[in-house]
């Protein structure tokens, strides 16, 4: 097994008790303020269908950790402007929030690894420990886990040796307890933030050769994202899983309606780009 479900692995390998003396408090103050009052949902008995769908979405998603490898090759200035805010995550009181902010964290926090910022990196580490726990997550990752991930904070291929380690506790965490709609929440928020950084940064960039390599990562999203669809869809009862295909759909139609990652346009691209950036205002707001 490797990195490639690090959007999973995340949520679970983040719940460390080893933060140190002083942020070990600011945990504690953002876990009691996020749990206070909130009760994790029980979507109940999980439909065979519908875990098969999870299982061909994530098992046919390019690695997360390869997208941020292909990010920072395009050799732009690590910018945490364009990041997710942690001091938001105090304001997403329902599994829905939180699932899919927590995959937003976690691709912010890649992000930050593989530019070397620890402290951002610590910043959204104490942020997704205080997201997990809201959820109802525990922890199945020992003490000396979390050790290692804070004394390798600064060498950025231990960080992804540790992080592919803890990968098969996580999955199993979340498959044995029959979380396949809190994961599709966190894979879903991963999934639109990797495209997010990968446009955002990309604006900056006018090299001939990124600029291809980006058009064709947008037009491949049309097979994840369709899968994306198709598995919400077994959701769509729930009024913000409605809500949340309604602005995925014309994401997915936009990208299809073009045979060949030629066919893009600087225009489709932009267009596509402002429904993301959009859909993931929404989400954070």
């Amino acid at each position: 097994m490797t990195v490639k479900t690090i959007f999973l692995a995340l949520p679970l390998a983040l719940l460390l008790d080893s933060c140190g003396s002083s942020s070990a408090d600011e945990h504690q103050s953002m876990s009691d303020s996020l749990a206070a009052g909130t009760k994790t949902e029980d979507s109940g008995p999980v439909n065979d269908t519908t875990k098969f769908k999870f299982d061909f979405a994530l098992a046919n998603i390019p690695s997360p950790a390869n997208r941020m490898q292909d990010i920072v090759a395009l050799g732009q200035p690590y910018d945490n402007t364009i990041m997710h805010s942690p001091a938001k995550a105090n304001a997403y009181n329902n599994e829905f929030k939180r699932g899919l902010n927590m995959g937003i964290y976690n691709m912010d926090m890649a992000y930050a690894m593989m530019n070397n910022a620890g402290q951002d990196v610590l910043n959204y580490m104490r942020t997704i420990i205080g997201l997990s726990e809201a959820l109802g997550m525990q922890s199945s990752i020992n003490a000396m886990v979390g050790k290692r991930f804070e004394s390798n904070i600064g060498n950025r291929d231990s960080l992804f040796s540790v992080w592919d380690e803890i990968l098969i506790k996580s999955d199993t965490y979340l498959r044995s307890n029959e979380r396949i709609y809190t994961a599709s929440l966190v894979f879903t928020g991963s999934w639109l933030e990797s495209l997010y950084l990968s446009c955002k940064i990309g604006e900056k960039d006018q090299d001939p050769a990124h600029r291809e390599k980006i058009r064709t990562n947008l037009w491949e999203q049309r097979m994840h994202l369709g899968n994306l669809v198709k598995l919400f869809n077994d959701y769509k009862d729930k009024k913000e899983c409605s809500d949340l295909l309604k602005d995925l759909d014309p994401i997915y139609q936009e990208i299809i309606s073009n045979r060949q990652p030629s066919e893009l346009s600087d225009e489709d691209m932009k267009s596509i780009s402002a429904k993301l950036y959009a859909l993931r205002e929404k989400i954070i707001s």
